[in-house]
């Protein structure tokens, strides 16, 4: 890995001590890491990865492509500028693909629970939400609630 860390700032070209500032860490370690002579640990391993767009496989293995392929929509910018989880990448990509009047009725839903909360309009024997349900039960509910039809409950109907 050694020898991908030194092609890797070369190709970049950097000096040992500029590379080291982009990661945090100094001139001396990386050109200890270069030689081998000391280990990396997984967060510099990532640092590298995140600050130049390196693939991990090939920073650890050498094995496929080195950069990690251009982000092609703003959702995949927006995700490698924020490290978004999968599911958080998830949660976006499927409240900027609702119609827009749908996604106003989640955030006036939103607003109505905050705005409850906040003024202490919960009664003290509300049940909470039973975990014993599904996601997919959830997800309907959830649906109905909105007023969302859902194209697979429609071509249920229609084979009937």
């Amino acid at each position: 890995m050694n020898t991908r860390i030194k092609f890797l700032r070369k190709n970049s070209g950097l000096t040992q001590e500029k590379f080291a500032e982009r990661i945090g860490l100094k001139q001396n370690s990386i050109a200890l890491i270069e030689s081998g002579k000391r280990n990396i640990s997984d967060q510099t391993i990532l640092s590298i990865c995140r600050e130049f767009g390196v693939r991990e496989e090939w920073l650890r293995t050498g094995n496929g492509e080195m950069y990690a392929p251009a982000p092609t929509t703003g959702l995949d910018l927006l995700a490698q500028e924020k490290d978004l989880t999968h599911g958080e990448y998830i949660l976006i990509e499927k409240f900027v693909n609702l119609k827009p009047e749908t996604r106003q009725q989640i955030l006036n839903y939103i607003q109505e629970v905050a705005a409850a909360l906040a003024s202490g309009d919960v009664p003290a024997d509300t049940p909470s939400i039973d975990s014993g349900k599904s996601v997919e039960s959830l997800h309907a509910e959830l649906d109905r609630q909105l007023g969302i039809e859902k194209k697979e409950a429609e071509d249920e109907s229609a084979a009937s």
